[in-house]
């Protein structure tokens, strides 16, 4: 209710939906290799789904907060603000210019960094993918895919994101870089696909539940974070776009050729370095190699998140993952209105 009475307090709201997720996931795992694992997770979180209308254009925006936690999160969070933050962006967003499609200098905050490395790059990464060579990584461990400001994570054990200490084989979930330094240097895996590839186990075979086979998923899967401050990102850029992730609307992806078009939520205009008007519509397109080719800036700021309301979907089945990152800078991407 303080929730609710937060988004409603902003004018010109016409929908608003308050939804508060409690998990309790309890796994026994026992093998005949002695293997044997009691685990229990709980994650709870509270989502915000705010709609406003402004002179006939209306804009959404979708917005949560989830940690692995018990009740005592919920207790500890000002909801209401929560709350009016997101009726606030819903409310100026319908306000806002559609950006004008071009070829930008770009700064992608926290969780756009995470939603398109989780969306773009971590798929390509999975091995079972990868081995059945629909993966535009296939076959280029060694190789540089990324500027060397670039390392890219899976961990099971990250702030912010989901805990998970051993995967549903029984593997311990170990800090695994896919990239170190821009260089492409293992893929994610189970057992199986380990010996098939001539990799090591990582700890990424997972099951939805104990009805179902596990396959390759991602844990948390983020960037490393840099010695820039976030206000250096931005001051050596004449005219760019701060693209945001909050009421990001998803997208597509092929894993096979790297492709991707991702929706961002509202996001903001940079001039002679500083932050401006804030635009909405805004699409991104590219191929995820060259755009991390094009990373020269990477801050200092790592944000991790998981989500208590979504997870990722493969083979009929929905695991809970995390994402994040540093704001990161690029040289160029392409925007469409």
């Amino acid at each position: 209710m303080d929730a609710y009475k937060g988004g409603k307090s902003v004018d010109g709201i016409v929908s608003l939906m308050i939804r508060l997720g409690l998990e309790y996931d309890h796994r026994i795992y026992a093998s005949s290799h002695g293997d044997y694992l009691d685990m229990t997770t709980r994650l709870v979180g509270l989502g915000v789904y705010s709609v406003a209308r402004h002179e006939g254009v209306a804009e959404s925006v979708w917005d949560f907060d989830s940690m692995v936690a018990g009740w005592e999160y919920i207790g500890m969070k000002d909801w209401y603000e929560f709350a009016r933050e997101v009726s606030k962006l819903a409310s100026d967003a319908a306000k806002a210019p559609v950006v004008k499609p071009g070829v930008y200098q770009a700064v992608l905050d926290n969780d756009m960094v995470g939603l398109m490395l989780h969306e773009a790059f971590g798929h390509a990464t999975e091995a079972d993918i990868v081995g059945s060579r629909d993966s535009v990584l296939y076959g280029r461990i060694g190789e540089k895919v990324a500027s060397e400001l670039v390392t890219i994570v899976d961990d099971g054990l990250v702030k912010g994101g989901y805990f998970l200490p051993y995967d549903d084989e029984g593997t311990p979930k170990r800090k695994v870089a896919t990239v170190e330094n821009g260089v492409l240097r293992s893929y994610l895996h189970s057992l199986s696909t380990a010996k098939v590839l001539g990799g090591e186990p990582t700890g990424n075979a997972r099951a939805m539940d104990y009805q179902n086979v596990p396959l390759i998923r991602q844990t948390n899967t983020y960037m490393m974070p840099r010695d820039y401050s976030v206000e250096e990102l931005f001051e050596d850029i004449k005219y760019g776009l701060y693209i945001c992730g909050r009421g990001a609307k998803g997208g597509q992806v092929s894993t096979s050729t790297g492709t991707f078009t991702f929706t961002a939520g509202p996001s903001y205009i940079i001039e002679n370095g500083e932050i401006k008007g804030l635009v909405r519509g805004v699409m991104l397109s590219g191929n995820i190699l060259e755009t991390l080719k094009g990373v020269d800036a990477v801050a200092n700021d790592l944000k991790v998140r998981t989500n208590v309301f979504g997870g990722c979907g493969k083979g009929g089945q929905v695991v809970r993952v995390g994402d994040g990152g540093p704001h990161v800078r690029v040289k160029s991407i392409t925007i469409g209105g």
